[in-house]
């Protein structure tokens, strides 16, 4: 994992940012082909058993400006075919997350997908507190959702890491008006 770059106070006050703890390019194993990962910074959730136990904190790792995350996770050096957004909790950065999103789709970002701890129906009550959920929601591909249960690891699926968790397609789940699941032939 690549740590983010030192920002300068003065760009930092400038800019919509995201606190988190770095970025990989190349993973096979978060979500559809190949992709760039971003590591976000800041639990509410702390799962027990948790793997990224280090990202728990909120006042741990960097803010970066969120034109710089896009331009670092869209680095043409790298081949891929979309964006991980990962945790801590994404969505406890909500309007962060938004901004980033946005800049990924202005860079012609064919393809994110977003991690949560929270299930999409959770999400969605959330909205009337912190409505930039409902825009992320809105324009992202594929949430992977709910908690990790340790005792459930066993049972997880491509993608999941516990057999809880589920791999919404958001696209579909827009369209349909009701929680549409990823076809389980695409892990085949």
């Amino acid at each position: 994992m690549l740590p983010p770059t030192v920002i300068s106070d003065e760009e930092i006050a400038a800019s919509v940012c995201l606190r988190v703890a770095g970025y990989y390019h190349n993973s096979l194993i978060e979500g559809p082909g190949r992709r760039s990962v971003l590591k976000m910074q800041g639990c509410p959730l702390r799962c027990k058993g948790c793997i990224a136990q280090e990202t728990w904190a909120f006042d741990g790792a960097a803010l970066v400006p969120v034109e710089r995350l896009a331009d670092v996770l869209l680095n043409p050096a790298y081949d891929r075919d979309g964006v991980t957004i990962l945790g801590g909790e994404p969505f406890a950065q909500p309007d962060g997350l938004w901004a980033l999103v946005q800049a990924l789709r202005v860079r012609g970002c064919p393809h994110v997908l977003c991690y949560s701890g929270y299930t999409y129906e959770q999400l969605r009550r959330m909205v009337v507190r912190q409505p930039y959920i409902e825009h992320v929601l809105d324009d992202i591909d594929i949430l992977i959702d709910g908690p990790f249960v340790a005792a459930l690891a066993k049972g997880a699926c491509p993608w999941t890491g516990s057999a809880n968790q589920r791999v919404v397609d958001l696209i579909a789940t827009r369209r349909q008006a009701r929680v549409v699941l990823l076809n389980e032939h695409m892990f085949d």
